[in-house]
Formats: C-alpha cells, sequence, structure tokens
C-alpha cells in the first residue's frame, strides 16, 4: 500500500520565504506562477506546480536624489499584476509592480528577472494599479485621489523603455486614497472601472475615464444608456476640495462636442452647468460630504476669553492670631468662669465613657458647677 501525506506548506517558503509582512499576491494561470510581495520590497515568484521559488525580485531605489527608507514603507511593493494575455513570451514583461517609492515597475521575470521599465505617475506617487482584462489598460491611483489611465498594449513588448506608456486619460476621481480598483466588463466590447477611496465612496467610470456615478447617489443611471452618466460633470465633493480640476482639462471639456450640443439645449442645462447643478440639484450630494467637518481655523477669541467672570467682593481683613506668651493665665480663666456663668445655654457636648469603666452620667448642672470648681482651683495655685 501507498500512503501519501499532504504538505500542509512549501518548503522553500519555511526557509526561503518572506521575512517581511506579505502586501500583494497575485497569480498566472498560463504560466502557473504565483508573485508575492513584501514591505521591504522583496518580489518572490513561485512555481504552482512544485511550490519552489522560481525567482527573486528587488528594486533599487529609483531615485538616489530623494530620501528612501525601508523602515518607514519606501521599499513596500503594495500591488502586483500580471500580464497573463502576454502569454509564455520570454521577451515581454509580464509583471507590473506598484513600488518601491511609488514608482510603477515592468518586470521581466524569466533569466533571473529584470526591470524593463519604471516611472512615477505623479508628484504623490502610486499606490494602486489595475489592469483591464485584456491587458491593454493599465490605471493608477494615488493618495490624492487621482487616477491616470495609461495604454500599455504594446509597451515594454520586445525591449525596455524609457519613456511611460502613452496616457489615454488623467482625472481625479476621489478626495482621499484609493484604495481599490477593477475593471468590470459591461455589454459588448464595454469596460468599466470601479474604484473606492478612504473618502467613504464607491465610483464607477467608463474605460476612457468618463465619470458614471457614485454609488448610494438618488439619481439612478442605466449602463446601457450613456446619456444617463454624469459625464461630462465631475463628483461635486472632488468640486469641493481646494485642489480643483485644472484649467486645461476644464478647457478639454468645454471643447468636446457633446458638451457644445448640450450646453446649446435647454432642457439639459441643468445637467451640463457645473455650477447650477451643485447648488440647485438637492439630493444628490453624499452624506458623507454634506457633513464633513470644516477645516480648523484659529480666528476668533480663544478659549478662555469665553470664560465667565465674576466680580470680587471686598472680604475684612482677618483678625490677627494672638501671640500665646504674651497671654496672662489669670485672665483667661477668667474669662471662663464668666463665660461659663453667664451663658444660659446648658447643652455640652455628647460624654464618650471610657471602655470598661462604669461611669454615671451628670446633669448639666453638675457638670457646670464642676467646671467652675475646676477654674477657682487652678486661680488659688497659680497665685
Amino acid at each position: 500500500a501507498v500512503v501519501s501525506t499532504q504538505s500542509t506548506g512549501w518548503v522553500d517558503d519555511e526557509r526561503r520565504g518572506h521575512t517581511e509582512d506579505i502586501l500583494a499576491v497575485t497569480a498566472n494561470s498560463t504560466t502557473n506562477h504565483l508573485a508575492t510581495s513584501s514591505y521591504d520590497g522583496e518580489i518572490i515568484i513561485w512555481s504552482l506546480v512544485s511550490g519552489h521559488i522560481f525567482c527573486r525580485l528587488k528594486a533599487p531605489p529609483p531615485d538616489p536624489k530623494k530620501p528612501f527608507d525601508p523602515m518607514e514603507g519606501d521599499a513596500a511593493v503594495n500591488t502586483l499584476v500580471f500580464l497573463s494575455a502576454r502569454g509564455t513570451t520570454r521577451r515581454a514583461a509580464t509583471l507590473v509592480a506598484c513600488g518601491p517609492a511609488g514608482y510603477i515597475h515592468f518586470w521581466n521575470i524569466y533569466k533571473g528577472g529584470k526591470v524593463m521599465s519604471n516611472f512615477i505617475p505623479s508628484p504623490e506617487g502610486a499606490n494602486l494599479i489595475a489592469v483591464n482584462s485584456n491587458n491593454t489598460v493599465l490605471a493608477s491611483g494615488d493618495t490624492a485621489g487621482n487616477v491616470k489611465l495609461y495604454n500599455v498594449s504594446g509597451y515594454c513588448t520586445e525591449g525596455t523603455e524609457r519613456a511611460p506608456p502613452p496616457l489615454l486619460s488623467q482625472f481625479r476621481a476621489h478626495t482621499s486614497t484609493i484604495k481599490c480598483f477593477e475593471f468590470v466588463s459591461g455589454l459588448g466590447q464595454s469596460e468599466f472601472l470601479l474604484s473606492g477611496s478612504d473618502d467613504c465612496s464607491v465610483r464607477l467610470w467608463t474605460g476612457k475615464g468618463h465619470y458614471i456615478g457614485t454609488l448610494g447617489q438618488t439619481t439612478r443611471w442605466d449602463i446601457e444608456d450613456s446619456e444617463t452618466y454624469a459625464h461630462p460633470r465631475v463628483p461635486r465633493d472632488v468640486l469641493a476640495e481646494p485642489i480643483d480640476i485644472p484649467e486645461k482639462v476644464r478647457q478639454s471639456i468645454d471643447a468636446t462636442p457633446d458638451f457644445k450640443e448640450s450646453r446649446n439645449s435647454k432642457s439639459d442645462l441643468h445637467d451640463v452647468d457645473l455650477d447650477m447643478d451643485y447648488q440647485e440639484q438637492e439630493g444628490t450630494r453624499l452624506r458623507h460630504v454634506k457633513h464633513k467637518p470644516g477645516p480648523k481655523t484659529h480666528e476668533g477669541p480663544a478659549v478662555y476669553h469665553s470664560l465667565p467672570c465674576f466680580e470680587l467682593t471686598d472680604v475684612p481683613p482677618s483678625r490677627n492670631a494672638p501671640v500665646i506668651g504674651s497671654l496672662d493665665p489669670l485672665s483667661i480663666l477668667d474669662a471662663v468662669e464668666i463665660e461659663s456663668v453667664a451663658s444660659e445655654d446648658l447643652s455640652l457636648k455628647p460624654f464618650t465613657p471610657k471602655l470598661g469603666v462604669k461611669t454615671r452620667r451628670s446633669s448639666p448642672m453638675t457638670s457646670k458647677l464642676k467646671v467652675l470648681n475646676g477654674a477657682s482651683a487652678l486661680k488659688s495655685n497659680y497665685k
């Protein structure tokens, strides 16, 4: 009988795997490869058949002039994407990595691995990438919510490239860091881009970067009907941000024929006029934008200026404490005797007997006489 036990893990992973946190995983079913990346910038290509390491990749710091601190996450590779549509070609780049330092790297994983191109899409750097189903369009997003679409159909297929791929479109999709990208297929040959961000919004875009709408808005859209798309408008929270759409992007929108025809139509005026739509149309502004706290300002009175104030009342000065050495003991005893006799209040403090001793409580008059007799005895002794 032959008994086979299934291993719970790969031997190479246990012995020579990542030493830092794994941030991204992607697979290529065409070549049976698995790629993983970690916080320290190391990329490992695994064989899905044997579980052994196929190769290791690690890009050097892209710009030696800029500070590069691996402990602060500058070396991290956040996203990995296989260009599986390129098949098993060994001359082209088949792996795209987002990182380190916000750069996008195109890798050839054969012959030990080679960087065929690297570029940075924006000053903030890329933190997320995605490709469409046929690997012709690459989308990149950054921490400011900007999105760029590149044509990578023939990019790095025959050799290295120094320039970035041709730019198809660029736009600002969100007001905060983009956290997820996904190309989804529609009816026919159409493709759409779904994006999610830290600003709690999920939005749908066409393959050309035209704004369709935000999930959860009251106005409905139909994917099959382009007339229901929000394009050429842009998200309103993006318009409300201080860093608004660049002027050249506005000019390019105004120059489109569809925008001019819609502007000439009075019935569609409220759909294309950005200012009118932002002020008049109700119910489409997102809840998190409506209740978004305003920026902190340091104008106006300080906190202590609003504290309540009260007028001070004059308090008579306190009597000076008498010096014990300057008092006459006889005068003290006289004062005690006079006060005891003149007082009509016969109430005394509660009597506390000693434990284990039988005592008999005296009447108030008896106690008063004892006090007077004791004072007289002290006076005679002092004389």
